[in-house]
C-alpha cells in the first residue's frame, strides 16, 4: 500500500510560489520564539532569507504578516499582525482540509483488478431538441462537446462503444480510437440494443451519457470497482445522495436491456427489479453529474472546465 503526502502552496499572478512550508514554519516560529530572527535561527535559516520570504508573502497577500517591536528586556521582537494571525489560522484549516480530502480519496488511485467483465456504452444519439441543435457537436472549449467525454474515457477506450445516429459523432469517435455502433433509429431502446449487439453476453454494462463533459475518469473507475466488489447490483454515480448517470447494470440484466422497446431506457429495467439494490457511488464534485440540456448549462460548465484546465497546467 502506498501513502499520500500533500504539500499546499500558494502562488502569485506570475505562478511564483509565495507561501508554503517555509513561511508557515517561520510564522509559527515567531509565535514560539518571539522574533523572526529567533525563528530563522531555529530553522537553521539565514535571517536575510527569512526576511525575503516573509516580504514576498506580504507583497502577494497585500497586508503585513508581522509587527516589529523595539526595546524590551531582550531587545527587539516581532509578533504576528492581526491579519497575520487570522491568515495563519485560515491557512492551517485549509491545509488540514486538503490532507483530510486526500486521505479520504486515497483509494481512488487504486486501479480495478480487471475490466474484462464490463463494457461502457456511451449513448450519443440524442437530437438535442431542448438544446436547439445537435449539442454533441456544439463547441465546448474549442472542440465538439462529445470530444470532452471521449478525452476523459480515452484510457478505457478498449472497453467502450459509442452508440450514435450521427455520422459526425461516429467520425470523431473512430478517429480517437473508439469502437462505434452506428445506427439510424432515433429511439432510445435502439441506441442501447445496437451497442449491446456487439458486446459479450457475459459482461455487465455501464451506460454513460455523452453530454456530461465534466465527468471524471476517477468516478468511472470508482463505479467499476464498486461493481467488481459486488457485481449483482445496480450502481449510479451520485453527489450528496442525488443519483444520476452513469449507471452500471449487472450481467443478469443483459437480455432485458436487449429487449427494451420504443423510448424505454435502462431505468425501465431498474424498475422491474426492486429486489436489486441501487447503490450510489459518490462523485468527488457536483458538476460531474450535470448534463447539458440547454446552452445555458454549457456556459456554466465551460467556466468550471476553464478553471479546472488552468489548475491542471
Amino acid at each position: 500500500m502506498f501513502h499520500l503526502k500533500i504539500n499546499s502552496v500558494l502562488t502569485d499572478e506570475n505562478n511564483e510560489k509565495f507561501f508554503g512550508n517555509g513561511p508557515l514554519s517561520l510564522l509559527l516560529g515567531v509565535k514560539e520564539h518571539g522574533s523572526l530572527a529567533a525563528s530563522a535561527k531555529a530553522m537553521d535559516m539565514s535571517y536575510s532569507k527569512a526576511v525575503r520570504l516573509i516580504r514576498h508573502s506580504e507583497e502577494a497577500l497585500g497586508f503585513p504578516l508581522l509587527e516589529s517591536h523595539s526595546g524590551g528586556k531582550h531587545g527587539g521582537s516581532s509578533s504576528l499582525s492581526e491579519k497575520g494571525e487570522i491568515f495563519l489560522s485560515l491557512y492551517q484549516d485549509f491545509t488540514a482540509g486538503n490532507r483530510l480530502f486526500g486521505k479520504q480519496h486515497l483509494d481512488d488511485l487504486i486501479l480495478p483488478e480487471s475490466t474484462e467483465n464490463i463494457r461502457i456504452i456511451i449513448l450519443a444519439s440524442g437530437q438535442g431538441k431542448r438544446f436547439g441543435e445537435n449539442k454533441l457537436l456544439y463547441p465546448f472549449r474549442g472542440k465538439p462537446l462529445i470530444s470532452s467525454l471521449l478525452n476523459t474515457l480515452h484510457p478505457l477506450k478498449d472497453i467502450c462503444i459509442v452508440s450514435t445516429i450521427h455520422e459526425e459523432v461516429k467520425d470523431i469517435a473512430e478517429e480517437m480510437g473508439f469502437a462505434c455502433s452506428y445506427h439510424v433509429s432515433e429511439r432510445k431502446s435502439d441506441s442501447i440494443k445496437a451497442a449491446m449487439d456487439i458486446i459479450p453476453e457475459e459482461c455487465a454494462t455501464m451506460f454513460v451519457q455523452a453530454d456530461q463533459p465534466l465527468l471524471t475518469l476517477t468516478s468511472v473507475i470508482k463505479l467499476i470497482k464498486a461493481f467488481e466488489a459486488e457485481p449483482e447490483r445496480f450502481y449510479k454515480l451520485s453527489y450528496e445522495n442525488k443519483k444520476a448517470a452513469p449507471t452500471v447494470f449487472p450481467q443478469s440484466c443483459f437480455e432485458e436491456l436487449k429487449q427494451l422497446s420504443g423510448e424505454e431506457g435502462g431505468s425501465a429495467v431498474v424498475k422491474k427489479h426492486p429486489e436489486i439494490p441501487v447503490i450510489g457511488v459518490e462523485a468527488n464534485f457536483p458538476w460531474e453529474i450535470w448534463d447539458a440540456d440547454q446552452k445555458e448549462d454549457l456556459i456554466r460548465m465551460e467556466d468550471i472546465a476553464q478553471y479546472l484546465g488552468k489548475e491542471r497546467q
